[in-house]
């Protein structure tokens, strides 16, 4: 697997901490969390190639390992022995013996197989995610703060910006970094579609993805 980049969020600073006079470091940092879980949500920017899993007869239920500090925002491909499995939407479906054809998210990080694997094989299951940080994250990808550092600082900058009565409290100024962030995520969001976020990847070689 490719070892992925980290930085950390007091990396991202020098983007924030200027507009923010006398505002605790901390705060900004836990600003900065909560504007990359949002930015990463909202873009799918931070893609995931899990690594091949075992499937086991008559086991349905199957977790995806994520990096550190990472959740799974929402899954983008299920791929059963290198076919794209459809989802099936939230009727109730009976366990029953046969070769995967479709698949439902029980929850971020989970997914049910239908119908449920025969037999055991080694090596069948793989998906793609979309990360994003978890909310007690140390650190994020180097490459949201080289790529869109900006976007997410703007993010944090309109929340704290909105505090009332502190040094830092600039109502006016919150709405324009809000608009900025909103734009910049709107803009990518786009362009992650345009560019096939749910298009079908070589996943036979896992890591990660941007």
């Amino acid at each position: 697997m490719v070892k992925l980049l980290t930085s950390g969020w007091r990396e991202f600073l020098p983007l924030a901490q200027p507009a923010l006079p006398r505002c605790p470091v901390p705060q900004i940092i836990s600003e900065l969390r909560n504007s990359a879980i949002k930015f990463c949500k909202q873009t799918r920017v931070w893609r995931h190639v899990s690594d091949l899993m075992d499937v086991y007869e008559g086991e349905c239920r199957y977790v995806f390992v994520t990096p550190p500090d990472a959740t799974v925002a929402d899954t983008l491909e299920v791929r059963f022995n290198d076919y794209s499995l459809l989802e099936m939407d939230d009727r109730v479906v009976r366990d029953e013996p046969g070769v995967p054809g479709y698949y439902q998210i029980e929850e971020p990080g989970f997914v049910r197989l239908i119908p449920c694997p025969r037999e055991d094989q080694a090596a069948m299951l793989q998906t793609v995610n979309a990360l994003a940080p978890s909310v007690t994250a140390a650190t994020c990808p180097k490459f949201l703060l080289e790529t869109y550092g900006l976007a997410i600082a703007a993010g944090a900058k309109a929340e704290l910006m909105l505090v009332p009565d502190k040094d830092w409290s600039d109502p006016a100024r919150s709405q324009l970094e809000q608009r900025k962030f909103d734009g910049d995520m709107a803009e990518i969001r786009v362009r992650e579609m345009r560019g096939g976020t749910n298009r079908k990847l070589e996943m036979r070689n896992s890591g990660n993805y941007f």
